[in-house]
């Protein structure tokens, strides 16, 4: 499944926007389909990567990393996704 994220908008920063591409990938991932993720043109916020890709990296890291491949990222949406994933690591251990 390719998931074209500008289809959500140039931002991705509301939390019902990230609820719908977190279900919407989450489905495909137990579906065991490969995500391609294209992230041309889009920017999003930490709070939303955390909601979207931290997530999922906590509940299905395995498929996470084997399954979702991204393309055409910015290193600011690249950056984003990794501040996400890492604040919702650290919120676990707490």
């Amino acid at each position: 499944m390719e998931l074209i994220l500008s289809n959500y908008g140039a931002v991705i920063a509301t939390d019902p926007k990230s609820e719908e591409i977190y279900n919407k990938i989450k489905s495909a991932l137990k579906n065991n389909e490969e995500i391609i993720i294209d992230a041309k043109d889009v920017t999003i916020s930490t709070k939303s990567a955390r909601l979207i890709f931290g997530r999922l990296y906590r509940e299905l890291k395995d498929l996470f990393i084997e399954k979702i491949k991204f393309k055409n990222n910015s290193s600011l949406f690249t950056f984003s996704v990794n501040e996400g994933i890492s604040t919702e690591l650290e919120s676990i251990k707490k």
